[in-house]
């Protein structure tokens, strides 16, 4: 069976690597937009969620991981935990008891427990929640890895203008010519739309720009993710610090960046400075992505408009790549079984 993959960021390389392990002939192409990985924050998590079934979700896709990094062991991902103390006190416990009602592992921690658990941590919050089987990823790397593992083709550069199809999918469009496919996955983020709209297939979707600042080399290191009052942070391998712009940063909903980059950089390291002791700590980079976020947040997987046409568009991709990929792959050569996990997130529930 032949598949075209439409796009080569986290999702399609996950795609990708679980229709290669099932036998699949896998081209892979990627249009050349910035994809969502490359400034992607690398949290895989089931802490945030939307409902008990987007948590039931994201607990399979972090599952899924483990499985994964057990197929390749040098994937990029490390299982660090996670501290949670954006909030305090009755929020934080409503919170530990929502998750423990969901029978996801979290802790209460106090000040005394933090100080051990993160020596290098200048301002010891209150209390915090650990969430343990919380890891963290290199969202880019990961897809490199994944599509090497593959053996899958890549295309770099070719923009796919749309789906080819009679009753059935015959391939995709680009400036150099229909390519022929049996299947056709479009994982292409923010520029799915526009590919499915070529066969009548409605994906709505919410401006959500996301921005992340990355610092000097900073020592010693944090040896968890931090989610602060102000934003989320994390130690990159290389000894960079990685935070988000804003505080609950996969909640935000802002639909424009209105700061330059100086003022954001600026901001983000007046809450770091302190909080990691480091005064003279300077940022290096401001990245900005604008996040595939379907029209009521949640994921959009699954077939839609012509037989062999499916879609895996979504936010929080790192947390979903690895069980995307499986079901994805599993629709895709027909052994199916994922209706009961995926039924709030069919793509048609867009379509009139």
């Amino acid at each position: 069976m032949r598949v075209i993959v439409v796009g080569a960021g986290i999702i399609g390389a996950s795609v990708a690597y679980a229709l290669s392990r099932r036998g699949c002939d896998v081209t892979v192409i990627d249009g050349g937009l910035p994809a969502a990985s490359e400034a992607s924050f690398g949290w895989i998590n089931a802490s945030f969620y939307a409902d008990a079934a987007h948590h039931r979700l994201r607990v399979a896709g972090m599952q899924a991981h483990e499985a994964l990094q057990t197929a390749l062991p040098d994937l990029p991902i490390r299982r660090t935990g996670a501290l949670c103390f954006e909030e305090q006190g009755a929020a934080m416990a409503r919170t530990a008891a929502d998750l423990a009602a969901l029978s996801y592992g979290v802790k209460t921690l106090d000040a005394a427990r933090i100080a051990e658990l993160e020596p290098a941590l200048a301002q010891v919050p209150q209390a915090a929640l650990r969430f343990d089987a919380e890891q963290a990823a290199e969202p880019a790397a990961m897809a490199q890895r994944l599509l090497a593992a593959s053996g899958a083709r890549l295309v770099r550069g070719l923009r796919v203008a749309g789906v080819t199809a009679r009753e059935t999918v015959t391939g995709v469009r680009t400036q150099v010519g229909d390519l022929p496919a049996d299947r056709v996955v479009i994982a292409a983020g923010c520029g799915a739309p526009e590919i499915l709209a070529s066969v009548g297939v409605r994906l709505p979707m919410l401006t959500r720009p996301g921005v992340l600042v990355t610092t000097q080399q900073h020592a010693p290191r944090l040896n968890h993710i931090l989610v602060t009052p102000h934003g989320e942070l994390r130690h990159l391998p290389d000894g960079r610090l990685l935070a988000s712009a804003v505080a609950n940063h996969q909640g935000d909903d802002a639909e424009k960046v209105e700061e330059t980059p100086e003022q954001i950089g600026a901001r983000v390291m007046d809450w770091l400075r302190p909080l990691v002791g480091a005064p003279d700590l300077q940022w290096a980079q401001v990245a900005l992505a604008h996040r595939p976020v379907p029209e009521d947040g949640l994921p959009v997987i699954g077939h839609a408009g012509p037989q062999g046409l499916h879609i895996a568009v979504m936010h929080s991709g790192v947390t979903l790549a690895a069980i995307t990929g499986q079901v994805t792959a599993d629709e895709v050569t027909g052994a199916g079984g994922h209706d009961a996990l995926l039924a709030p997130y069919r793509p048609a529930r867009f379509q009139p």
